[in-house]
C-alpha cells in the first residue's frame, strides 16, 4: 500500500477517486496463476446466451443515492419500469443489481419524476431471487401499456454487497497512459466502438467524467489510439457537456459508414498525484530506459533502492512505465548489470511484486511488504524496464474462427511430426499408428490494431529449430487452445507455436513488411494480419476423448505477455461450441471476457 500519511490530504482523496476511475479504466486483466487482492470478491451472476444485457440505475427528483426510479439501460436506449403487479421481490432484485444488500421498500406513480423514453418492463413477477430484473417473468422486454405516469421507484439499503463492481457502460483501451484510449461503450452485452464524425471535446469531457477524471484534455479522432474490433455502437454523438454518460447523449445509431480507422478516442486530464516522484529508472542510455530505483521510508527516513527481479516481467513493467508517464513497457529485464545505477541505491527495498497491470504505482502492487525476500539480491540483478510511447494490439477476429471451425479423423502416422511437438492429447502416445485422432480444425486471423509491429521477443539467432517439420519458432507458445465444459473444467487443450508470424494480408495502402519465407523477418505491422489456416499442423484441438455435449471453446494469442501490447483482454476469444459425436457446431464467438 501506498504510505498515504507523507501525502497532503487532497492527494488522498484523489487516489481514492482515481482508484475508483481504475476500475472501469482496466485494460489489462489478471495473469493466470496471478493472486487476486480483494480480500472477498463478488461473483457477477452467469447468464445463458438468450438473456437480454441489461444496466440499471437510479434516477429522478430530490433523492439520495440509494433510492430514485428504476431506470434500465438496454439495446442503446435508457428507459423505465412500470409499477404494474411491482413488488418488494423486485425491488430486492433491483436494489442486488445495483450492489445493495437489500431492498426497504418501494413506490409506485411517479413518486421521483416521470422518466422518459420506453418503459422496458411491465407486470414483472419477481421471486427475489433472480440475479438480474431481466430473469423475472414479464409481458416480455419492451412489450408495455404503461405510461410515465406509472414509473416505478425503490429505496435501497445503504449497506453494499462486498466486492461488488459494476459493470461499466464505457470503458477506454490501447492508451499508454492512464485517463486516455480508445471510447469503447457496452451495448447488449458486446462492447463496440463510438465513430468520430462531430466528435467533440464536449462529449469527450462527459466520457472523463463518466469514468471519474476530471475534464477532457483532448477529443481524438481517426483511431488514434489504435483500431478496435466488432460493432461500431455509436456515430455522430452530441453532447451538451453536462450529461452523467456518454448514453444519455444523442447519437445516431446508423453506422454503416463507418470503420475502425474513425474510431473516437479521449485524453482526460488527471491530476497530479505525486506517483513519479517516488519513482526512477537510473543507468539507462536514454529517459526510457534503466534499473528500477524506488523511494521508501526506512528509520523513519527516505531511501532509494532497487526493486527485486523474481518474477519480474511485463505487467510489473507496464506499472512503471505508465508510472513515470513513459508509456507502455517495451522490454522487462531482470538482470541489470549493463545499466551502473546509483551505488547508494543498490540494495533492495522491494521484493515479490505481482502486478495486474492496471495499477497506477509499484506501490499499488502486491509484494512483500517490509518482509524482504530476495536471494538475489539487488545491484546487478536488480529489476529494470525499457518503455516505449506506443505498442502492438494483437485482436483475434472471432467471426472467422466460427465460419472455418470443422471436424477431421486423422491417421496417427500422419500426426507424427505434430505428435513430437505436444499438439495431441496425451492418450495419443498409447494408441498403435494405425488409428485415428478427431480433430477440431480451425482457421486464426491475427491482426495488429496497435501502434507499433508485434515482433518475437527472441532475436533471430535464438529461434529454436524444429527438425521434424523444418522450421524455426520464435515464440515456443504463440496460441493456447482449450475446450472447457460449461461448469469451467477443461477437457482438451492444443497450443501453436510461432513458427511463422508474417503479413498475411494488409489493409489499403499499407506495405506488407514480414514474411517468413528464406528465414526472414518475423512480424505483424500495424494494419496488417497474419492469417493461421486451418489446414496446417497443429491448428486444432485433439478431441479424441471428449464426449458428446456442450462446451466452450476458447482462443489465446500471447498468452504469457511475453510481448506486450497495449491492451491483453482483447487477446482471448470464446465460443459456445456443441458437439454430438458425429458433428461440431462452433457459435456465439467473441471477443475478450465479456458473457455473451
Amino acid at each position: 500500500m501506498l504510505a498515504t500519511h507523507h501525502l497532503p490530504s487532497y492527494a488522498v482523496i484523489l487516489i481514492v477517486l482515481l482508484n475508483l476511475a481504475l476500475a472501469q479504466y482496466e485494460y489489462l486483466g489478471y495473469p493466470p496463476g496471478y493472486p487476486d487482492a480483494a480480500e472477498e470478491q463478488y461473483t457477477a451472476p452467469q447468464l445463458t446466451p438468450d438473456t437480454p444485457r441489461i444496466q440499471l440505475r437510479l434516477a429522478g427528483d430530490k433523492r439520495k443515492h440509494n433510492e430514485g426510479r428504476v431506470e434500465v439501460f438496454y439495446s442503446g436506449e435508457w428507459g423505465t419500469v412500470c409499477d404494474d403487479d411491482f413488488t418488494i421481490h423486485a425491488a430486492q432484485v433491483v436494489c442486488r443489481e445495483l450492489g445493495y444488500v437489500e431492498a426497504v421498500s418501494w413506490s409506485p406513480s411517479s413518486k421521483y419524476g416521470k422518466g422518459e423514453g420506453r418503459i422496458w418492463f411491465d407486470n414483472l413477477h419477481c421471486t427475489g431471487k433472480e440475479a438480474t430484473l431481466a430473469l423475472c417473468p414479464s409481458n416480455g422486454i419492451g412489450v408495455s401499456d404503461c405510461k410515465h405516469s406509472e414509473d416505478v421507484g425503490v429505496v435501497c439499503s445503504d449497506k453494499r454487497i462486498p466486492g461488488f463492481k459494476f459493470q461499466p457502460l464505457v470503458r477506454l483501451r490501447g492508451g499508454a497512459i492512464v485517463g486516455e484510449g480508445r471510447v469503447e461503450v457496452l451495448k447488449n452485452g458486446e462492447w463496440g466502438t463510438i465513430c468520430d464524425d462531430n466528435w467533440s471535446l464536449l462529449s469527450a469531457n462527459v466520457v472523463c467524467r463518466e469514468l471519474g477524471f476530471g475534464t477532457a484534455q483532448e477529443a481524438l479522432s481517426g483511431g488514434r489510439l489504435g483500431q478496435g474490433m466488432g460493432p461500431v455502437h455509436m456515430n455522430e454523438v452530441r453532447c451538451s457537456g453536462f450529461e452523467k454518460s456518454i448514453t444519455e447523449c444523442s447519437f445516431n445509431k446508423e453506422t454503416l459508414g463507418c470503420s475502425h480507422e474513425e474510431d473516437a478516442a479521449v485524453r482526460c486530464n488527471v491530476p497530479a498525484m505525486g506517483f513519479q516522484e517516488r519513482l526512477r529508472l537510473s543507468g539507462g542510455r536514454n529517459p526510457y530506459e534503466g534499473r528500477v530505483e524506488v523511494l521508501v521510508e526506512r528509520n523513519g527516513s527516505l531511501v532509494w533502492g532497487t526493486v527485486c527481479s523474481e518474477s519480474w516481467g511485463t505487467m510489473e513493467a507496464m506499472v512503471v512505465c505508465r508510472q513515470l508517464g513513459l508509456g507502455f513497457a517495451s522490454n522487462a529485464f531482470q538482470e541489470t548489470w549493463y545499466w551502473p545505477g546509483e551505488v547508494s541505491a543498490d540494495a533492495v527495498v522491494m521484493s515479490g511484486v505481482r502486478c495486474s497491470g492496471t495499477e497506477m504505482s509499484l506501490s499499488h502492487c502486491l509484494h512483500h511488504g517490509d518482509h524482504l525476500s530476495c536471494p538475489k539480491g539487488g545491484g546487478r540483478n536488480a529489476a529494470g524496464v525499457s518503455c516505449s510511447e506506443t505498442a502492438p494490439d494483437l485482436v483475434l477476429n472471432p467471426q472467422v474462427v466460427e465460419q472455418t471451425t470443422y471436424m477431421e479423423d486423422r491417421p496417427m502416422f500422419m500426426l507424427q511430426c505434430a505428435y513430437e511437438e505436444n499438439c495431441l492429447s496425451s492418450t495419443s502416445s498409447q494408441v498403435p499408428a494405425n488409428t485415428y485422432r478427431r480433430l477440431l480444425r480451425f482457421s486464426s486471423q491475427i491482426h495488429n490494431n496497435g501502434q507499433s509491429d508485434f515482433r518475437p521477443k527472441a532475436s533471430r539467432n535464438s529461434w529454436v529449430w524444429h527438425e521434424c517439420h523444418r522450421h524455426y519458432h520464435s515464440m515456443e507458445v504463440f496460441t493456447l487452445y482449450d475446450l472447457f465444459s460449461l461448469n469451467g473444467t477443461k477437457v482438451a487443450e492444443g497450443h501453436k507455436a510461432s513458427f511463422c508470424l508474417e503479413d498475411s494480408e494488409c489493409d489499403e495502402g499499407i506495405e506488407k513488411r514480414y514474411e517468413c519465407a528464406n528465414f526472414g523477418d518475423q512480424g505483424i505491422t500495424v494494419g496488417c494480419w497474419d492469417t493461421y489456416r486451418h489446414d496446417i499442423d497443429c491448428q486444432w484441438v485433439d478431441i479424441t476423448d471428449v464426449k458428446p455435449g456442450d462446451y466452450i471453446f476458447q482462443i489465446v494469442i500471447n498468452p504469457n505477455y511475453e510481448v506486450p501490447e497495449s491492451d491483453y483482454t482483447n487477446n482471448i476469444v470464446k465460443c459456445r461450441c456443441r458437439y454430438d459425436g458425429h458433428r461440431v457446431w462452433m457459435y456465439s464467438c467473441h471477443n475478450g471476457k465479456t458473457s455473451q
